[in-house]
């Protein structure tokens, strides 16, 4: 019998539902439209894995915080966040969030696109931090203006620290 575990996942800010099971040999991966089974093995590299679904055999990199996990493959870095359902069912989720960037974990800024008073896009690049040797773009959650950018290049950081601030949205 195949155990579960439902989980919210947001990749890239969207929200995924979808359930992780094992029955037994393998894990599979379920979406509301598919199961997927997978296999995850450690390469031996820091935070190094191979990927093998569906027949495709990916190379990969994981770091993983506390509020996501950040997957580096094909030259691109996703960051995964997760919601536990229930959390959501009892109502933690702040309404204010969608004008900060929260630092997932500690790490160091590598580069700054913008300052305050820049506007900006919905994801538009705002800043590159580095955490557990994995380089990682943060991106505006929305369009707006740039409040705060507290942090500068070379500057180090702590977990859930404002990396930057969007003025509030004026209604």
């Amino acid at each position: 019998m195949e155990k579960l575990m439902q989980r919210i996942f947001q990749i890239d800010g969207e929200e995924t539902d979808c359930w992780l099971g094992h029955d037994g040999s393998r894990f599979v991966l379920h979406t509301p439209t598919r199961a997927v089974a997978c296999q995850l093995d450690p390469t031996g590299l820091p935070g190094g894995y191979t990927l093998r679904a569906k027949g495709v055999v990916r190379e990969l990199r994981l770091a993983v915080g506390p509020e996501a996990t950040f997957v580096h493959m094909n030259g691109r870095t996703y960051e995964v966040g997760r919601v536990d359902p229930a959390e959501r069912l009892a109502g933690s989720d702040g309404g204010a969030s969608d004008d900060r960037l929260v630092a997932p974990m500690p790490g160091v800024v590598v580069s700054v696109a913008v300052k305050p008073g820049d506007a900006v896009k919905e994801g538009q690049p705002l800043l590159v931090i580095e955490s557990m040797k994995l380089e990682t773009t943060l991106v505006a959650p929305r369009s707006g203006v740039v409040a705060e950018m507290p942090f500068a290049v070379g500057d180090s950081f702590g977990l859930k620290d404002i990396l930057a601030q969007l003025a509030p949205e004026e209604e």
